[in-house]
């Protein structure tokens, strides 16, 4: 049975990924990005691969490791010499991320936590002398959990990587230009792009926040939400930490039933890759000005590592992260829509799951599910959240 022709609607990781698996399986694959590749949180988050501790979306943490591993092989096959993108690749090992604050027990208690649901990462509780020796930016006083995981990568960087493996698969990636899908009943028949009607046998909508607007234009399917993270990017040369550094319980605003006006409070993160740091985090209900949370996020970040203090700021971003209501993806089919496919919702963890929620989809769309990823499967599901309304 030949690959049908597939419409994806998002460049970002997962649209990206899922072109050149599509692309490399046979499929002739068209990606419609609205402005450009990496534009939303794929490309504007703080970069960062790392192991989440919900055991499904460690599952595919775990895959999508692999498919970063295996990305550098498969660019120098496809690209030419030369190629920007030939030179992505992960560490050979993690940076370690650091769960740091004030109250040495409760930083304790997530060492501990972390430590007994993943008993295969190393992980300890650090503070005082050798916290300081362990790393130095930090400022005195503070306590952390340190787990061996997180590989830092430029922001974008991923997503680039996978779109020219995808184009040089023959995919086609069209940018700046609008699509929506378009249906006859209960059937995607294709998608309608600056007023110009192209079939096609499957379209996955992989656009992020923006997805359920695309799936359901009427707007009563909601199962995801976009929480905005605002960046400070610094240059904090030799000061920059060793580590990834987080704030403990920064992740506590995107938890499942978090009330979404509680989730505006600021928090601390900073991820440096390629000479450039990141510093965070905010988790906004509604889009705001960068430059509004500058000023706080730097006092706070100042407050853990005092290089921020005197470090001028080099760039500033904000970005849309995807959430579901549950905290985990919908990957799959569209209820009650027939050749209509959705990969969106990952939150902060799209770089760290999406290769692996696109395999998963490009396996639906082409009649060939992995049975081995069954549990997965069942608990990413978009039925979870009900079928979207006929139009």
């Amino acid at each position: 049975m030949p690959a049908p022709d597939v419409a994806i609607l998002g460049g970002g990781i997962v649209g990206a990924a899922l072109a050149a698996e599509l692309a490399g399986r046979g499929a002739a694959v068209t990606v419609y990005e609205r402005t450009a590749i990496a534009a939303g949180a794929s490309g504007r988050n703080s970069g960062v691969v790392w192991h989440p501790g919900d055991p499904i979306l460690a599952s595919l943490y775990r895959e999508s490791l692999a498919t970063y591993r295996a990305l550098p092989d498969a660019l120098a096959a496809a690209l030419p010499a030369g190629v920007p993108e030939r030179a992505f690749q992960l560490a050979e090992q993690p940076a370690g991320i650091l769960a740091i604050g004030r109250d040495a027990d409760v930083v304790r208690s997530i060492a501990r936590g972390f430590a007994a649901a993943h008993p295969d990462i190393p992980t300890e509780f650090v503070d005082g002398a050798a916290l300081a020796s362990l790393e130095p930016a930090l400022a005195p006083g503070l306590a952390a959990a340190r787990m061996a995981i997180g590989f830092p990568v430029a922001p974008a960087s991923a997503t680039r990587a996978f779109a020219a493996l995808a184009r040089a698969r023959g995919a086609t990636i069209v940018e700046g230009v609008e699509a929506r899908v378009t249906r006859d009943g209960p059937v995607a028949t294709g998608i309608v792009a600056d007023g110009t009607f192209s079939s096609a046998g499957a379209v996955v909508v992989a656009a992020g926040p923006w997805t359920p607007a695309l799936i359901d234009p009427g707007g009563s399917w909601q199962p995801i939400h976009p929480y905005w993270g605002v960046i400070v990017e610094l240059d904090l040369g030799d000061a920059a930490p060793r580590h990834v550094l987080e704030e403990a319980d920064v992740e506590d605003a995107t938890a499942p039933g978090a009330p979404r006006e509680a989730a505006g409070s600021i928090g601390f993160s900073l991820v440096t890759a390629v000479g450039r740091s990141s510093l965070g985090s905010t988790f906004l209900p509604a889009e705001a000005d960068p430059r509004a949370y500058e000023a706080r996020l730097r006092e706070r970040g100042a407050s853990y590592v005092p290089a921020i203090a005197g470090t001028r700021t080099v760039g500033l971003r904000a970005c849309a992260r995807p959430l579901s209501l549950d905290g985990r993806p919908l990957v799959g089919a569209v209820p009650g829509i027939e050749r209509l496919y959705v990969a969106a919702g990952h939150g902060p963890w799209g770089i760290s799951t999406g290769p692996a929620s696109a395999a998963h989809v490009a396996a639906l769309v082409l009649g060939d599910p992995d049975p081995r990823v069954a549990a997965v499967a069942a608990a990413t599901g978009a039925d979870r959240f009900g079928a979207p309304p006929s139009p």
